[in-house]
């Protein structure tokens, strides 16, 4: 196979030139994200209504293997391709090699240890959805480069796109049919691993780096930085999962099906909105090295801007848990509604704390992270631990405080980083915290008002959002000068040639100009 030439090396563009790819860029991951999560949403809805919860914690099981692996055998090298100011064709060679060997070797590991991994859980039925899903190791290795180099070109059309097409083409072939036949998680394991090779295969042809194997690479660092990296996104990734870990355990695969799906109903939105955010955020502050003052400006602009988005409708949601549940899941599902207060209220401080990741990769500092991520994990552990003893609806009130000891850590860590005093943390807070406030006590009314009227919880769920949507909207209008801080104010104003008329006027207006 004689592959096309890859990518010349990168340089730093202009500071102009920057801000206008990584808008642009910004723009198409939020709207490939938005398509992408509706989707996944819809979807995930009714294969939930179809094969309620334990499907669901036999492949949440997996899912406990296969991200930990996952991270390894990336090994955080995907983030130092596009940390890298220049890299060469050997260096993508060279990353290829060991991510394509780290799969091939985490998959063979799998499938020995899977009878273990079942055993822990006391589901002998889960060891051949564990191999097969294991199979996913070296299928995502196979695309995480070409990936890396998309990203790293601001590229995030193509990616997003790619990852739409094999998402629907997976789900609506053959994931919701075998769900409707009977197939049980049969049905999520079959979608899952051809979603996998559609996506790497496509990324792949999008890039044609060279498949030239090479144990050396051009440039000295990229492991070490990578290994950073990885140190950070294991304690991350222990955070993430071993509550899942600990409930399949304690409390079995009902449960779990029950945390498993509530978490993803309220995570998938805030993951979307954040990592679409940080694929761009990592370029840009790896453009930034050096300036300070610009770094810091971005971070404090980011936290207002996401948390003025997040939190109140996130509060909105966690002050009608039982609502919620029933009318997305639907009666079998009543039991889980107690997680969704807890949870909700983790969401956006998940989404606050994951924006300091970023920064610190891009300016070089990796390891500042993982040192925070530990502590974390050896709270969420016990933390967690001790509340399976209680109840599943403790496990997520601990997971509440975790995330808020996470927040404060990594927080702290990045103001150091770029020289940001914590007044100014707080005036990028204050106004995203009213309007949070001002969506949990109207959408508490309006569901309690309303609850005798309508009593089909879909309709009602549809008119208390709108209802909080529509008054957050207006208040934002109203009074955005004083809700969102000056510095993203600032960053609005950059963008406000890429906006819409209406939008640029409103920031006139919000400046006093």
């Amino acid at each position: 196979m004689a592959p096309a030439t890859p990518p010349p090396p990168l340089s730093d563009p202009r500071p102009t030139g920057l801000a206008q790819r990584s808008i642009g860029a910004l723009k198409w991951n939020y709207l490939g994200t938005g398509v992408k999560v509706t989707s996944q949403l819809i979807i995930g809805i009714v294969l939930a209504r179809l094969l309620g919860p334990e499907p669901f914690g036999l492949i949440a099981v997996a899912w406990l293997m296969l991200g930990l692996g996952n991270l390894i055998a990336d090994s955080g090298l995907s983030v130092a391709l596009i940390q890298k100011q220049t890299i060469s064709a050997r260096d993508i060679c060279y990353v290829f090699t060991l991510q394509i060997l780290a799969g091939l070797g985490l998959t063979l590991l799998a499938l020995m240890a899977s009878p273990w991994i079942a055993a822990f859980f006391g589901r002998a039925d889960a060891v051949p959805v564990l191999r097969w899903m294991s199979l996913l190791f070296v299928l995502q290795a196979f695309g995480q480069t070409a990936t890396a180099l998309l990203r790293r070109d601001l590229d995030h059309k193509r990616v997003q796109l790619l990852q739409v097409f094999s998402y629907l083409a997976a789900y609506l072939l053959l994931g919701l049919p075998l769900a409707f036949s009977g197939w049980g998680v049969w049905a999520l394991v079959i979608a899952q691993l051809t979603q996998t090779v559609l996506y790497s295969a496509a990324a792949y042809l999008s890039v044609r780096h060279s498949l030239t194997p090479t144990f050396r690479a051009e440039q000295s660092g990229l492991f070490r930085f990578g290994s950073k990296v990885l140190g950070s996104n294991l304690t991350s990734w222990g955070i993430s999962y071993f509550d899942s870990a600990i409930i399949g355990r304690m409390l079995g695969m009902v449960d779990l099906g029950f945390y498993n799906r509530s978490m993803n109903l309220l995570a998938s939105p805030m993951n979307a909105a954040v990592s679409t955010l940080q694929g761009v955020l990592l370029p840009f502050y790896s453009r930034l090295q050096g300036r300070t003052g610009d770094a810091r400006d971005t971070y404090l602009a980011t936290i207002c801007f996401l948390s003025a988005i997040l939190a109140p409708a996130f509060a909105a949601i966690a002050a009608i848990p039982e609502t919620t549940m029933l009318a997305v899941y639907g009666q079998q599902w009543q039991a889980a509604a107690v997680l969704i207060t807890p949870l909700a209220l983790a969401m956006p401080i998940n989404a606050m704390l994951a924006l300091g990741g970023p920064m610190m990769q891009g300016m070089g500092r990796a390891g500042m992270e993982a040192v925070s991520q530990g502590v974390g994990l050896i709270v969420l552990i016990i933390a967690v631990i001790a509340a399976a003893r209680i109840s599943l609806a403790a496990v997520a009130w601990a997971v509440l405080g975790v995330y808020l000891l996470r927040a404060w850590l990594v927080t702290r860590l990045a103001a150091g980083l770029v020289f940001a005093p914590a007044s100014a943390f707080l005036r990028a807070l204050v106004g995203p915290l009213l309007l949070a406030v001002l969506a949990f006590s109207l959408a508490w009314s309006a569901d309690h008002w309303l609850a005798a009227s309508l009593s089909h919880p879909g309709v009602r769920f549809i008119v208390v959002m709108g209802a909080a949507a529509i008054t957050v909207m207006f208040a934002i209008g109203l009074w955005g000068r004083w809700i969102f801080c000056a510095e993203a104010k600032t960053l609005m104003h950059k963008a406000r040639p890429h906006l819409a008329p209406r939008m640029g006027s409103l920031l006139l207006r919000w400046s006093g100009t």
